[in-house]
């Protein structure tokens, strides 16, 4: 199943015309990435990195942009992993206005698990591709 994170909108994440400045779209999804990994996968993102040395970088992203956000709006953000390889994982992303549940757009993100010592991917842990797993919105564990 999804998790969802609401994310306010903020006046500084606004371009000059008033909408919600793209790049500050993709950071809203790593906002979304990181409760996730506190509710779905059991770890605070920031110990993940700080105790357990493993982080998740983004590799390859791809979006659709369909509807504004406007300051003042909340951003409804749902993620979920679509497929888990060895080293690597797809999260996807959907971004709604949390008003109307209109769809602003969509993202894919490729992350991979990345030893953060070694600066080298390695395999996704376990009990992380479990949670991953898990949280497809077609899961039978969901």
């Amino acid at each position: 199943m999804p998790f969802s994170a609401l994310i306010p909108v903020r006046f500084g994440d606004c371009d000059p015309a008033g909408l919600v400045y793209y790049p500050a779209l993709f950071h809203y999804c790593h906002a979304a990435m990181e409760e996730f990994f506190a509710a779905r996968c059991g770890v605070p993102y920031a110990r993940l990195l700080a105790d357990e040395r493993v982080g998740f970088p983004t590799v390859n992203v791809r979006a659709e942009f369909y509807a504004p956000l406007v300051y003042g709006d909340v951003a409804s953000v749902e993620v979920w992993v679509s497929s888990v390889g060895r080293t690597s994982a797809t999260f996807e992303y959907r971004l709604r206005r949390a008003a109307d549940q209109k769809l602003c757009a969509a993202a894919t993100h490729v992350q991979v698990s990345m030893s953060l010592d070694e600066r080298r991917a390695v395999p996704v842990p376990a009990d992380l591709r479990r949670a991953f797993e898990q949280s497809a919105p077609d899961s039978p564990h969901a």
